[in-house]
């Protein structure tokens, strides 16, 4: 009789075992912890140095990952909506941390949260000057995306300095884009924005450097 009910029991037991392995959740992805398995960013981003187009998938296979894990799971990459970027040309340029680090300190970088020189002055792995905060990361989530190591668009504008809204947005973004709005553009953005006294650092990453009022009015 227990033999009968224990021979029941078992296929109840692994599929109920194999159910709770699918919904037990994910340790996030730690960058901070895979850059110290490898000597840089492209053992893993294996084409990005010759990636000549932003919507290429840059994301590691799964043979980047089989020498230490069974199974992987890897998801599609985060649409920036940028349309035109060469990481190959840039990769060529080396390390641009320090290009950086003299727009900030001659205080020519537009963008309203310039990263810091003694920041900049770490950074060693060429990838990182741009998308940086990944030898910290800790804790992407699995299975979601995030803009967060990113490369902002005062990065950029650092050397691709004209800005002529709406002809220039074009030159890197995507055209088919109905909106470039920031999320801070909410309706109070809206409402107070001409005050005297509302912050205005930062405008020029989108505005250009010689925005008025009277430019949009």
């Amino acid at each position: 009789m227990a033999h009968h009910l224990l021979k029941a029991l078992i296929p109840a037991l692994i599929l109920g075992g194999a159910a709770a392995a699918l919904s037990a959740p994910r340790k996030p992805f730690s960058h901070k912890y895979h850059l110290k398995q490898v000597t840089s960013c492209e053992n893993c981003h294996k084409d990005a140095a010759a990636s000549t187009k932003a919507g290429d998938n840059l994301l590691p296979d799964s043979m980047a990952c089989v020498t230490c894990h069974d199974e992987v799971e890897i998801g599609q990459p985060n649409r920036s909506g940028v349309d035109k970027f060469n990481h190959s040309i840039h990769v060529e340029m080396g390390n641009l941390a320090a290009v950086l680090s003299a727009a900030v300190k001659a205080k020519t970088y537009l963008g309203s949260d310039p990263p810091s020189a003694e920041e900049l002055a770490k950074i060693q792995d060429p990838c990182t000057a741009c998308h940086r905060g990944i030898p910290s990361s800790d804790s992407v989530p699995h299975g979601q995306k995030t803009a967060a190591h990113f490369p902002h668009m005062a990065d950029c504008l650092v050397c691709h300095a004209e800005i002529r809204p709406p002809d220039s947005c074009g030159k890197c973004h995507v055209e088919s884009t109905p909106n470039f709005r920031p999320a801070t553009h909410t309706q109070e953005f809206v409402d107070r924005h001409g005050d005297k006294d509302f912050p205005r650092q930062g405008c020029a990453v989108c505005h250009g450097r010689k925005f008025t009022c009277k430019g949009c009015h």
